[in-house]
């Protein structure tokens, strides 16, 4: 009987976690009156962010150090895109992108990031 519970346990414990698919992604973020957009270096496709603590800090940043509304920002980290149904704003993005970790962040865009 002790080894039933044992093997049910390993079935229904989660073996893969998020951070298993997460990648590292650069490019620019926006935050805004109804903007909070992420575009990855070279790409024409356009996400809206989401986080938790993770990017608590990068966007106390932004807000404190923006210069204009709606200014670009520099911004690296471990994500990944979700696959979830979205509505309101973030219905007019290409998809939803979730924040793990924070890498860097500047309001100084990299010569090679477009």
């Amino acid at each position: 009987m002790k080894r039933y519970f044992i093997a049910l346990f390993i079935l229904l414990s989660p073996t893969v976690n998020a951070v298993d698919f997460d990648s590292i992604f650069e490019g620019k973020y926006i935050w805004g009156h109804e903007v909070h957009s992420f575009t990855p270096c070279g790409s024409n496709l356009s996400y809206w962010v989401s986080f938790d603590w993770a990017g608590q800090s990068m966007q106390d940043f932004y807000k404190t150090n923006f210069k204009t509304p709606y200014q670009p920002m520099y911004l690296k980290f471990r994500g990944h895109l979700l696959d979830e149904k979205v509505d309101g704003f973030a219905e007019q993005y290409d998809g939803l992108i979730r924040i793990s970790e924070v890498k860097g962040y500047s309001f100084e865009q990299p010569i090679d990031c477009h």
